[in-house]
């Protein structure tokens, strides 16, 4: 090489941007359904990650990015609350976006789950509903009916952040990890709320959302909740924090935090 080589330049390469690039999406749509889990088969599905059970309820996400400012694309997934040590917060254990590069940058930055699927999400005045399908097999549907007298006081009491989430990165030539952070992060503070209607709901589970032989189960729907609003991934809260690095790296931060 002519000069020296700068890393970032393979950003360009790789069609994602860096870890610490803020990027907003006005009028982000977001169906959830709040389900209440069987706590057994919830701490099965956790069971091969760093985290514990921290309540029995758990929520299936659709959400349409189509004005993201680093292209459109759409969300989906399952968020269970869990904790690390002193840190409580939710995290993605089953995650389906449209996009290749979305699905690069969330899995490969910040350790999201991200697999590849179709997604659509329909709302009218009288209905909601969202479905994911890859190659044609259904991996999970959410719907929800709108109208007044219907709250959210089931889950009123749920914080759906800070994420938690495992960010590693597997040796290239052996049977461990290279990194194997645990991260936090947070964009809920700069959300602004557009407009949020709730109602009855209803899900359809498939055995695609499974861990090992252990799918995931629906005791109870307590409900729906449609959101619109603008989105926000700025420098201040939108970037991961390293709070824990299971490898042992000095240099990284919460080593005295682990559980």
């Amino acid at each position: 090489m002519s000069k020296t080589y700068d890393t970032r330049d393979f950003f360009t390469y790789l069609g994602y941007p860096s870890g610490d690039r803020p990027y907003w999406c006005k009028d982000l749509r977001s169906l959830s359904v709040y389900c209440r889990g069987d706590r057994a088969n919830l701490e099965a599905l956790l069971a091969p990650t760093p985290f514990e059970l921290a309540d029995d309820r758990f929520v299936v996400q659709i959400a349409d990015f189509g004005n993201a400012t680093p292209g459109s694309f759409y969300d989906s997934g399952v968020v269970i609350p869990v904790r690390y040590g002193d840190h409580r917060g939710v995290n993605y254990f089953f995650e389906y976006e449209d996009q290749p590069w979305s699905i690069a940058f969330g899995r490969e930055v910040w350790g999201y789950p991200k697999q590849y699927a179709d997604i659509a999400l329909t709302d009218t005045a009288d209905a909601l509903s969202g479905a994911v399908h890859r190659s044609g097999k259904l991996i999970f549907g959410i719907s929800m009916t709108p109208g007044d007298g219907h709250d959210n006081a089931a889950w009123a009491d749920m914080s759906l952040y800070p994420h938690l989430q495992v960010h590693a990165l597997p040796e290239a030539d052996g049977p461990g990890f290279r990194i194997f952070e645990i991260v936090s992060r947070d964009t809920s503070k700069d959300f602004v709320l557009k407009h949020r209607s709730f109602g009855p709901a209803a899900v359809e589970l498939t055995d695609a959302l499974s861990v090992n032989g252990v799918g995931l189960k629906v005791v109870e729907v307590l409900g729906g909740e449609f959101s619109v609003g603008d989105y926000a991934c700025t420098v201040e809260n939108g970037i991961s924090t390293v709070i824990d690095d299971l490898l042992g790296d000095p240099s990284r931060a919460g080593a005295s935090e682990r559980p």
